[in-house]
């Protein structure tokens, strides 16, 4: 594993002063998926994973959901890891209809070939328990990351979406409004009201109603279906599948119904046609993130 150190003394001290563009669903998004994915825990995988937390003093998922995209932007002779900054996404252009590894992460440093290593990691007891604890932040993480469409595509070199620059409702966000971070949390922020505050700070309690809001309308045969990619226990497998269900969204509606005009004003007809897609991810992404971790934490 190229990064087993604990940093959560790196939370604070005015580390987290980056651009949103850098967060896939910004911390509300994350912490949606993780409060989605608490509830549907097993008790033995709540128990564990409750072990696991209580190492950095945390109780809930949602409290490290965002831990990785923080480390990955703290140099690293202050502790940080930015080297893991590929490992949030993978680059699939448009032109392409679904993932190929050795096109599109030859070096296996993107989210389709970590979120499978960190799993394995946490599903191993003979790791040491900070490690586990490490590979539980970035597994919670990543799923979200895998299931935001931007997170599995890009168009001509555009980082996914990073340099499209446009305005929301005629806001550009002092020119820091671009698709990615429109999907990131733009849209999160206008349609459930959910403001980022200093240092990327949330209020979990409102997180947590959104989650609850999502989580209710998921029905059992959702959730099974959406699953069933896991069933072969090739979680592998299941990951390509997540990156390729996202790309496929990124080029039919992130990128397909996007205004023609350069640096054109998104509003209502955007928003209206993506809002659905968006809940429906994290929706799906939290599901998914309970079923890897009632596996991984099976065995304690």
């Amino acid at each position: 594993m190229q990064f087993r150190v604990l940093c959560a003394s790196l939370i604070g001290a005015g580390m987290l002063a980056f651009s949103s563009s850098a967060f896939a669903w910004g911390p509300y998004g994350h912490a949606i998926v993780a409060d989605i994915a608490q509830e549907r825990l097993t008790p033995q995988a709540s128990k564990a994973a409750a072990a696991l937390l209580e190492l950095e003093n945390h109780k809930t998922l949602d409290q490290v959901a965002s831990w990785p995209d923080t480390i990955g932007h703290v140099p690293k002779k202050k502790g940080g890891a930015p080297e893991t900054l590929k490992w949030h996404y993978v680059d699939i252009d448009v032109s392409h209809p679904a993932y190929d590894q050795a096109r599109d992460c030859p070096d296996h440093a993107c989210v389709v070939e970590k979120l499978p290593e960190e799993i394995r990691i946490l599903a191993d007891t003979h790791e040491s328990p900070q490690d586990r604890l490490v590979a539980l932040k970035w597994v919670v993480h990543l799923m979200g990351d895998i299931h935001q469409p931007l997170h599995a595509a890009e168009r001509n070199k555009d980082m996914g979406g990073n340099a499209i620059h446009l305005t929301y409702f005629g806001n550009n966000a002092n020119g820091h409004m671009n698709l990615h971070s429109l999907w990131d949390e733009g849209v999160i922020d206008h349609e459930a009201d959910l403001h980022v505050g200093p240092f990327y700070s949330i209020d979990p309690a409102r997180a947590k109603q959104e989650a609850d809001r999502l989580g209710a309308l998921i029905t059992p045969d959702e959730a099974q279906y959406w699953v069933q990619d896991l069933a072969s226990g090739d979680v592998h497998d299941a990951t390509v599948n997540w990156a390729d269900e996202s790309h496929s969204l990124a080029r039919s509606v992130a990128y397909g119904a996007l205004p023609a005009n350069k640096g054109a004003d998104v509003g209502k007809a955007y928003t209206e046609l993506t809002w659905p897609i968006m809940q429906l991810r994290l929706e799906q992404a939290g599901v998914r993130l309970a079923a890897v971790l009632n596996s991984a934490l099976s065995n304690g």
